[in-house]
């Protein structure tokens, strides 16, 4: 799993936006959406409980879907009820870099479903 830095950093400069999810392949329209590079709550790079590795700072995405169905796919993409996470598709607009990200959470609000994500591969398209 490798992440490109410089793609994610120009999608960050660009304010691109991402225009669906894909999970477990059924496609959710995002509503809003950022993406940003941040620290995360570990004082140092390590393995989170043997299932995922965490290092001090990551890409993440935020993205507000109003679509109910996407309800019954979150417990399914989250560690928790699953002992892996699911990858999420993140899909922007024209840029040619797949992305995927890991759901760390999400709050139900009555604008919507607000989901966490974690940037954890990117890969080029090809053509």
């Amino acid at each position: 799993m490798a992440i490109d830095k410089a793609a994610l950093d120009k999608i960050i400069s660009d304010k691109t936006r991402i225009i669906e999810l894909v999970i477990q392949g059924t496609k959710f329209s995002v509503q809003s959406s950022e993406i940003i590079y941040s620290d995360v709550p570990v004082s140092r790079p390590t393995t989170r409980g043997g299932v995922y590795f965490a290092d001090t700072m990551a890409y993440k995405a935020k993205v507000l879907v109003q679509d109910a169905s996407i309800s019954k796919m979150l417990s399914q993409a989250m560690l928790g009820p699953n002992t892996d996470f699911a990858k999420i598709q993140l899909v922007l607009g024209s840029v040619s870099l797949q992305i995927f990200a890991n759901l760390t959470n999400y709050v139900q609000k009555s604008t919507g479903f607000d989901l966490n994500l974690v940037i954890v591969e990117t890969t080029q398209m090809r053509p």
